[in-house]
């Protein structure tokens, strides 16, 4: 296993890890986790849409199109939810083409990998607008248009694999990012700055896989791809990281300061995650439990802190239990788009980044021989 398999499977691992025991603590206020659990330091299981235990769908009524429909059911430790089924469309899509993609490689494994029965069990049903947008012809760069919910956190959930298959080349990744950000979201338009955090992000990841990362150049990095407005709103948030006496600090500031919006705000959680990543010293174990423990969108958060701090440290600083629980746990899950585990996933990841480290040498060599 060398340095760069490490840290893309670290990344990999870490994200998993992070989404699952995250999605247990989502919505909730960091009171109510604490009321509720103490304090959450593993992989728990849990009844989706369960009422006092009890199985009962959850149905949004839509004034146009199919009602979104949320199907109760039972998730076991180390499930995953609708942010991580965009990351994995993802990882399926670079793993296919065997380097980077463009949005029509991400739309066509979009079309060919979601089994539509599957809809409002991992996937979300809002992902539907998006898939039939797509088997109707609809142009992917077109789709983010009408894609449900602009402006949240799902166009980033799915674009850590960018920056691992961009690896040590974070404009390129930002590049990318900017593009395939488009299947769910749009840009340009005022107070949504989800694609600038898509950029950011990838960008992010694609530095912590460099040697000679450390924490404050990933988060440096992420921040050069913001416009003004989110990125104070980011400094914001480092800030609060780098004076505060301990995480638990950063609690009632969040909650204070995001009171009444949307909890999945992209710029809040790319904030509050790189403040845990920061607070942990880049170590994923405590990097995925501050952000578990935060309160609000809590299984992005763990998604961004976690991902940067496994990809900076590598497998070897992610806790082996809770890698064998996530890798047991896909294998036989019937929801999701796929039942590759993080390692699986990551070998084919890693072949895609040197294939593509292998494209950027051969036109090196070429540019070298005009300069002869």
């Amino acid at each position: 296993m060398n340095k760069l398999f490490s840290k893309i499977y670290g990344g990999e691992a870490a994200c998993t890890i992070g989404n699952s025991m995250g999605d247990v603590t989502e919505a909730l206020t960091y009171q109510q986790i604490e009321e509720r659990w103490g304090f959450v330091d593993k992989l728990l299981p849990q009844t989706k849409w369960g009422n006092d235990g009890s199985l009962t769908d959850k149905i949004l009524k839509q004034q146009f199109g199919p009602d979104l429909v949320y199907h109760a059911h039972q998730r076991l430790p180390g499930t995953t939810e609708d942010g991580h089924e965009r990351h994995r469309l993802c990882t399926n899509a670079v793993i296919k083409k065997g380097g980077r993609i463009d949005i029509v490689d991400l739309a066509k494994t979009w079309i060919e990998d979601i089994n539509p029965d599957n809809f409002g069990y991992l996937l979300g049903p809002q992902d539907q607008v998006i898939y039939y947008a797509l088997k109707a012809g609809v142009p992917p760069w077109e789709v983010g248009r009408s894609a449900s919910w602009p402006g949240l956190i799902g166009t980033s959930k799915m674009i850590l694999p960018i920056g691992m298959v961009n690896a040590c080349n974070p404009e390129q990744a930002a590049q990318d990012a900017f593009e395939l950000g488009r299947l769910k979201d749009v840009r340009g338009v005022k107070g949504n700055y989800s694609l600038e955090v898509c950029a950011g992000l990838a960008a992010a990841e694609a530095e912590a896989l460099k040697t000679d990362a450390t924490v404050d150049s990933v988060i440096s990095t992420a921040l050069s791809y913001l416009s003004d407005v989110p990125r104070a709103e980011v400094e914001m948030g480092i800030s609060w990281a780098k004076n505060v006496n301990s995480w638990k600090d950063l609690r009632p500031l969040y909650q204070e300061k995001y009171n009444g919006h949307s909890i999945s705000d992209a710029v809040e959680v790319l904030s509050s995650g790189l403040a845990c990543f920061y607070m942990a010293h880049g170590q994923p174990r405590e990097a995925i439990l501050y952000a578990v423990n935060l309160g609000r969108d809590t299984d992005c958060k763990a998604y961004v802190a976690g991902g940067l701090a496994g990809s900076l440290k590598g497998i070897e600083s992610v806790p082996e239990e809770w890698v064998k629980t996530i890798e047991q746990e896909v294998v036989n899950d019937i929801y999701t788009v796929s039942t590759s585990t993080a390692r699986k996933t990551a070998e084919g990841i890693y072949k895609a980044a040197i294939n593509t480290l292998n494209k950027a040498k051969q036109t090196v060599s070429m540019v070298d021989e005009l300069l002869d």
